[in-house]
């Protein structure tokens, strides 16, 4: 049971009532002091009536003293509690550690005004309710929680911190920000230690292995979860989850597809008709309607024509809601380059269809005109020494089994500045040449030819890594449908000591079926089979021209033009292609560095707001990279060497809630209670108190009727 006054209006209520009592004191006194100088038959004559009339005074004296003590009283506003003193204020001195939801969710709008906003203004007159003697610090519950404001901050630095945060982008980590508070607190002395959660329940914030077993101790340690979750005028009725862009080419026509997910989270209503638009460029492209049922995805898809060869910057927007940052993805898209394959067909034949390269040749241009993005030239051994292999962004060896003299000297270099080469094997390799001419270049030695007896299983190929670049646009289907494939010859190989080397495909047996390393700059690919229909099935096949388009692609460093990643918002960008990156252009047009680089690769970790983030070069601009974030520019004119998008997980975009009871296990061992915020803190107590303001000031009252009432009754 406990009794809060405001100080000075208290005092000022006691000054009320002494006053009188010291005025009446020093009258009395002044009256005994004249008692002794006056005229004795005066006094005598009047002894009666002062008699008479002194309870009278002393009666007046007491209500006028208990309306104004009254009066003064119901100013201070006092409250009376049979279990504690109210939420933020204690009995005795206590840390108090706030934890502010600022995760992108709470960026939801209700009534005009963000529930960011709001739990930002509560946490503000929260902290002015707080005695001076109680201790504050400061967390924040989005990825990563981090703590604020640890003790000793004043509490016009702790608004000014609390008025400079922003929601961020990111999701919610209630379990490591409890984690951040429990360790603030246990370096307070003192004994009453409370944490104040003020967050919008989101489920997915609260995971159950991020949450830091509570101590056990005598108090328990409070926490009070202060209950933002919006009413139903605010809702958010869906996202979009992710997006698809893709190069087609048919006939003599090239267009790129863009294909959106987008998620109903309503989980009771169908969205009909929800407008979705394509942004090109920062201009509106096309316009769709999309219906989704409830809890569930829909897809819409966008076509457009692809017009040069520039990277295509843009995002897909559906209807606003109350959230609407989850209602825009970004992407980039750099559609496929041109690139220029040298052939070297080492069999060459009269009859079209049993040569080397043709296969090969209809698989890396398939429409046989300018649409394709290789552009394959056949030569033979002959013509080589006439080919100006500069041109060239990679080269194929087809069953080869000699080189013009010393050209193995030129492909070595052609490797060392970043070409790709690519070696098929067939009847015609030696494996003495092979091992002698080439093999500075690749990290084997050929052994001897495999072949498969009458009646004995075949060879098939088993694709062992699942995310190399080259493989992984693959789905299981077609894994299985190549995996299927029927090879009766192949070469076996044996690893030179001291080199790197990576098998990504092996054949059933357990001979490396292809082999890839790197050298200088470039890559070097053995297949240890055929190209042609000589040794298996494989160039009929359907999935001939995807596979080896792809791996075309890859030893030209073509890959990385086609899939740029697509990270989400705090994800560290690590820079894996050719150049040296000095700068990023981030969304709001600022531009920083990478970090210094470590022994993989240079990262940038300043990938906090969504958008487009193009890489410019250092070299370009002579200049090396500066520490992490650093404010500055690349020289005017620079041309962007890479880019990558930021997009919000939309995780966190669900509006399901975490339910009390899993609250209450989550933070078993502290005295948990969930409240619900109000418009005046300054009334906000415990169950069980009671205010006092109106009986004083109906005691105030009643001393000024009972002061009329006795003047006029003498």
């Amino acid at each position: 049971m406990s009794l809060n006054f405001i100080s000075p209006v208290f005092m000022l209520g006691l000054l009320g009532v002494g006053l009188p009592v010291l005025v009446h004191l020093l009258t009395k006194r002044q009256v005994t002091h004249i008692k002794f100088s006056a005229v004795y038959l005066l006094r005598s004559s009047h002894k009666k009536s002062i008699r008479r009339s002194r309870p009278n005074r002393l009666l007046l004296l007491l209500f006028r003293c208990l309306a104004v003590a009254g009066l003064s009283l119901s100013l201070a506003h006092p409250i009376f509690s049979f279990t504690g003193t109210g939420v933020f204020l204690a009995s005795k001195p206590a840390a108090n550690v706030f934890i502010l939801d600022d995760s992108y969710s709470m960026r939801l709008t209700v009534d005009g005004k963000s529930l960011f906003n709001q739990a930002a203004e509560y946490l503000t007159d929260a902290i002015g309710q707080i005695p001076a003697n109680g201790a504050v610090g400061l967390a924040l519950a989005s990825a990563p929680a981090r703590r604020l404001q640890g003790w000793g901050a004043d509490r016009q630095t702790l608004g000014q911190k609390i008025e400079s945060t922003q929601a961020s982008f990111a999701t919610t980590q209630i379990g490591p920000a409890v984690k951040e508070a429990l360790d603030l607190l246990e370096s307070s002395p003192q004994e009453i230690k409370r944490i104040f959660i003020l967050t919008d329940l989101a489920k997915n914030g609260w995971t159950e292995d991020e949450f830091p077993e509570i101590p056990s101790r005598v108090p328990p340690v409070n926490i009070n979860v202060v209950d933002f979750s919006p009413e139903s005028s605010g809702i958010n009725r869906a996202a979009i989850q992710g997006i698809e862009v893709g190069q087609e080419f048919l006939a003599n026509r090239r267009t790129v597809r863009i294909k959106a997910k987008i998620a109903n989270l309503l989980p009771e209503k169908r969205l009909s008709r929800l407008p979705v638009s394509l942004w090109v460029d920062g201009k509106k492209i096309k316009d769709r309607w999309v219906d989704a049922f409830s809890g569930l995805s829909s897809e819409v898809e966008f076509s457009i024509p692809l017009q040069g060869g520039g990277p295509l910057e843009g995002r897909v927007e559906i209807g606003e809601d109350s959230l609407n940052e989850d209602n825009r993805r970004y992407f980039i898209y750099q559609p496929e380059q041109k690139l220029n394959v040298l052939l070297v067909d080492g069999d060459p034949n009269t009859v079209a269809h049993q040569s080397e390269t043709f296969y090969l040749e209809r698989a890396l241009n398939p429409f046989a005109s300018s649409t394709s993005d290789i552009e394959p030239t056949i030569s033979t051994l002959a013509e080589l020494p006439r080919r100006d292999i500069r041109k060239f962004s990679a080269i194929i060896l087809c069953n080869v089994n000699e080189l013009p003299f010393d050209y193995e000297r030129q492909i070595e270099k052609f490797v060392l500045q970043g070409g790709g080469l690519i070696v098929s094997l067939g009847d015609k390799v030696d494996p003495g040449f092979f091992n002698k001419k080439l093999g500075a270049l690749f990290p084997v030695t050929l052994d001897a030819l495999n072949q498969v007896g009458s009646g004995d299983e075949p060879f098939r190929m088993k694709l062992k890594e699942k995310t190399h670049p080259a493989l992984k646009v693959f789905d299981a289907k077609t894994r299985q449908q190549m995996e299927a494939i029927r090879f009766h010859s192949i070469f076996s190989s044996s690893p030179r000591e001291g080199k790197n080397l990576s098998i990504p495909i092996s054949f059933s047996n357990g001979t490396p079926a292809l082999i890839e390393s790197t050298y200088g700059e470039g890559k070097t690919i053995l297949f240890a089979s055929t190209l042609d229909r000589d040794w298996n099935e494989f160039p009929i096949q359907p999935t001939f021209l995807p596979w080896i388009q792809r791996w075309v692609k890859y030893a030209a460093r073509g890959l990385g033009t086609i899939a740029r990643k697509d990270l989400m918002v705090g994800e560290a960008y690590r820079w894996e292609d050719e150049g040296e990156p000095g700068f990023v252009e981030i969304p709001t047009g600022a531009f920083k560095t990478f970090a210094a680089a470590d022994i993989n690769a240079p990262l940038f970790k300043g990938t906090a707001i969504p958008g487009v983030y193009k890489i410019y070069s250092a070299s370009k601009n002579n200049l090396k990279p500066a520490p992490e974030n650093a404010s500055t520019r690349p020289d005017l004119g620079a041309s962007p060497i890479g880019f990558f998008t930021v997009n919000l997980d939309t995780e966190e975009s669900r509006p399901q809630k975490i339910s009390p009871e899993k609250i209450q296990k989550l933070l078993a061992g502290a005295a948990v209670e969930i409240i619900e915020p109000v418009d005046s803190l300054a009334a906000q107590a415990d169950d069980g108190s009671f205010p006092l303001a109106g009986p004083f000031l109906l005691l105030a009252a009643l001393a000024l009727l009972g002061e009329g009432w006795l003047v006029r009754r003498e």
